[in-house]
């Protein structure tokens, strides 16, 4: 593909950040973040950090990680010719994006055991994808606890439920190719949510095989909804992660918020 561009490399966690917010102030009209959903996160963050000053980008991404969820729930190839294309084509499509304690996301956001599930997941250098996630899952069943948490959404208070996990999503696709928001659209002006009851091992292990089609929505201890805003607080510390990035170990209180059409 004919295409002219400059390449920059980030150099550790958050310099994509610094490299994007900086492209957009140098006057560049598309960033494009070759790499898997954090490195996605880190330009999202920059671009939505310059447009606070005024500046304006669109996104482009090369789907080169080990998920690639934001870029599969859009239709985004990892073949990178077919990608290339697509960025020469130069369709755009706005979507919206969250914030999480103030920090951007495109994808979702999870806190308790999904979260449990990315720290474990970044051990595993020696997988991908879904078998990575899957192996994951498996180590998190061995030893994590069920929070007591206060859940407001919109207004909407559940007091002192015992949680397995807490997730929120822009896109239909977690944890490289699972379906857990299988109706969500990236530009309702709204955030789908999916709660999962504090249940034993044996019961993650079954609901485990229904994720990677959305199977998993018609039970009872699943409930999804979706919100604007969305307060959740816990005594006990929550793990807490952002388009796969481990952002918390500790948090105590999470907000999160939709921004309709700004990306």
């Amino acid at each position: 593909v004919d295409f002219e561009f400059d390449s920059v490399v980030s150099e550790d966690r958050g310099h994509a950040i610094e490299l994007a917010e900086r492209a957009v102030e140098a006057g560049r009209e598309l960033i494009v973040a070759a790499g898997g959903d954090g490195t996605v996160n880190e330009v999202v963050n920059g671009i939505m950090q310059a447009a606070q000053q005024g500046g304006t980008a669109r996104l482009g991404v090369m789907p080169i990680g080990s998920g690639n969820d934001f870029a599969g729930a859009l239709g985004i190839p990892t073949d990178m010719q077919r990608a290339a294309e697509i960025l020469k084509r130069g369709a755009v499509r706005r979507i919206d994006v969250g914030t999480v304690n103030g920090r951007y996301f495109d994808n979702n956001v999870g806190m308790g055991f999904e979260a449990q599930v990315n720290i474990e997941a970044h051990k595993m250098t020696w997988l991908r994808g879904q078998m990575m996630y899957l192996a994951a899952i498996l180590r998190a069943t061995v030893s994590f606890p069920h929070p007591v948490v206060t859940i407001d959404r919109d207004g909407q208070r559940i007091e002192n439920k015992s949680i397995l996990m807490v997730t929120a999503g822009n896109n239909r696709r977690i944890g490289g190719g699972f379906l857990v928001f299988p109706d969500a659209v990236p530009d309702d002006g709204l955030l789908d949510l999916c709660v999962v009851d504090a249940i034993p091992r044996r019961e993650i292990l079954r609901l485990l095989p229904k994720l990677p089609k959305g199977h998993h929505v018609s039970e009872p201890v699943v409930e999804m909804t979706r919100f604007t805003r969305l307060v959740v607080e816990s005594e006990s510390p929550l793990p807490v992660h952002a388009d796969g990035e481990i952002l918390w170990n500790d948090a105590h209180r999470v907000e999160i918020e939709v921004l309709p059409d700004r990306l």
